[in-house]
């Protein structure tokens, strides 16, 4: 009688059972870096060199000035360093720019005023020194200076008054023409008349009022009113 032999069904323990089932591919993708087969990655391609030419910086002779002007080292450096500073975004050049501007035209509205402050100084000096010449040409003139000027005066103010208006009066002191000899010598003679001829018919032996401007210019009133046709 045969012996009949039954194969008893293997018996797997629980950690047996409970490890996944591992895919082919997933093992080959998950195979540890040890067991690399030595490929190396591709080489990176190396970037092109640039093309793009650096540009030169702007030099003090590359700026054109134009005529009448001359280039002024400090302001200008400080421009080139501005220009040349490749840093600077085009906001920032801007503002630099733009600063750089703000400040020279504060510097030159300075040397403008302190340049005014200066011709203004001159003038009032020279105004002096013209006036005090003025008067001592004055008073020295023959016809009413001299051991005569203490006593003129009253007669050339006199003749001011007769004469000129207080707005004349102020124009010829803005300009110091109140103490200039002809003008000095014209309200002296108009201060004679005046004193001389109190009687408004006085003077002229004609019944009339004295002409104080024909006394004063005499034959050159006489020939500007005849080229006038204004006498005979």
């Amino acid at each position: 009688m045969s012996e009949e032999i039954t194969q008893s069904p293997t018996t797997t323990t629980n950690e047996e059972s409970a490890q996944p089932e591992v895919k082919p591919e997933e093992a080959s993708a998950s195979k540890p870096a040890l067991f690399d087969d030595g490929e190396m990655p591709p080489d990176e391609e190396e970037a092109p060199p640039s093309t793009e030419e650096i540009p030169e910086a702007v030099k003090a002779e590359d700026i054109s000035i134009p005529d009448g002007y001359e280039y002024e080292a400090e302001t200008g450096k400080s421009f080139l360093d501005i220009l040349n500073d490749e840093t600077l975004s085009r906001k920032e050049l801007g503002q630099r720019l733009f600063d750089l501007y703000q400040s020279q035209m504060v510097k030159m509205l300075e040397g403008l005023k302190a340049a005014d402050k200066e011709r203004v100084k001159k003038f009032t000096a020279d105004m002096d020194a013209e006036k005090a010449d003025w008067m001592k040409q004055c008073e020295s003139d023959k016809e009413f200076g001299g051991q005569k000027w203490e006593g003129s005066q009253a007669v050339i103010n006199r003749g001011c008054e007769h004469l000129a208006t207080p707005e004349a009066v102020r124009v010829m002191q803005a300009y110091n023409l109140n103490t200039h000899p002809e003008v000095v010598r014209m309200f002296y003679r108009a201060g004679l008349l005046v004193g001389e001829d109190k009687s408004p018919a006085a003077g002229n032996g004609t019944g009339k009022p004295a002409d104080t401007a024909m006394a004063i210019f005499g034959e050159s009133l006489k020939e500007y009113h005849k080229r006038r046709g204004e006498v005979n």
